[in-house]
Formats: C-alpha cells, sequence, structure tokens
C-alpha cells in the first residue's frame, strides 16, 4: 500500500503540529513534585514558575556549590607504575625457651630437576641391545643406554617397568614409568 508523497507529507505535517501542541499542553501543568499531599494544585504562570521561591533559595547551602581549594595530585597519573610484589616480610625474632633469643629461618628446600619432558612410545629388544622410543614434544628420539639427549638427559638404564634417566645439570636420576611389557 504505497501512500502518495504529498499525502504522506500531510500526514507528517499533521504529526508534528499534534507532538507540538502536546508538548505545549504538558509544559503548562503544574508539576507534581511541588504539590503537597491534599493540596489543591494551581495553574501558575511560566514567569513565576521559573523563579525560585524564597523558601527554597533559604534552604539551599550554597557553601556547599563552592569548590574548595585545589589540591597537587598524590602521584602522576602518567608516570611509570612498578607492579612487582612487596618482598616478603620479615620473620619475627620470638624469643626461644633458653636459646639466645633469635629464631632462624628453615633452609631452602634443595633445588628439583625439572619434570622429565619425554613420553614412552616403544622399545625394541634385539639380543642383549634396548632400544627405547621417546618423545619430546614434535621430536621423536630413538635412545640406548648410554646416550645424551640434547646434552641435558643421559639414558642410564632399561628395566622392563621403567627407564632411569640422569640430569646432568644437577646430577640427579629420574625415573620415567613405563609399565610392564
Amino acid at each position: 500500500m504505497g501512500l502518495s508523497p504529498k499525502l504522506r507529507g500531510a500526514l507528517l505535517i499533521v504529526a508534528l503540529g499534534a507532538t507540538l501542541a502536546a508538548v505545549h499542553w504538558a509544559d503548562s501543568l503544574p508539576d507534581a513534585a511541588d504539590a503537597k499531599p491534599g493540596a489543591r494544585i494551581e495553574s501558575r504562570s511560566r514567569a513565576t514558575r521559573d523563579k525560585p521561591s524564597s523558601a527554597a533559595s533559604s534552604a539551599l547551602d550554597l557553601q556547599k556549590l563552592q569548590r574548595g581549594p585545589q589540591s597537587e595530585p598524590e602521584s602522576d597519573p602518567f608516570g611509570t607504575k612498578d607492579f612487582t610484589p612487596p618482598p616478603p616480610p620479615k620473620p619475627k625474632r620470638e624469643a626461644m625457651a633458653g636459646g639466645s633469643g633469635t629464631m632462624q629461618a628453615p633452609a631452602p628446600p634443595p633445588p628439583q630437576a625439572p619434570p622429565l619432558p619425554f613420553t614412552y612410545m616403544g622399545r625394541l629388544d634385539e639380543d642383549q641391545d634396548t632400544t627405547v622410543f621417546l618423545t619430546a614434544g614434535e621430536r621423536n628420539l630413538v635412545v640406548k643406554p648410554g646416550d645424551v639427549i640434547d646434552n641435558t638427559y643421559k639414558l642410564e638404564q632399561v628395566t622392563q617397568s621403567t627407564v632411569v634417566l640422569t640430569y646432568l645439570p644437577m646430577n640427579q636420576k629420574q625415573t620415567l614409568a613405563i609399565g610392564t611389557p
């Protein structure tokens, strides 16, 4: 259904006129916030409605609207920030029962080798030689006892249920379980 352009324009003008009349009518109504419960609402002219009443102006504290003296910011909002955590708190010194009065902090644990980065894939037994197939990430490794992997691990021993490797930087032995044959 299409309206002619003249009819559409006329309808828009009528709608605009009705909207403007409704706005003018709503503006002439008294404010409900000004009325007290049970009081009769009277119409006021625009001049008296725009002026604040003397009772309302006396209740308004103008000192609260004043801005106080400007102070400098506590920190530079555009400066560099240090997000490192604060150092741990120092241990409290407590008197020991019969000692000189200070308690020693426990020694840190000895360093440990990282977990083995290898996954066992299989093994091949030929006469007295045993070859083990391992994976490290995307790499496939074929190693025998005595072989060194990446100058970091050395394959020491292969048994029916384990592969023993030595972490060379710390000379610590680690065991990789391979299950039973």
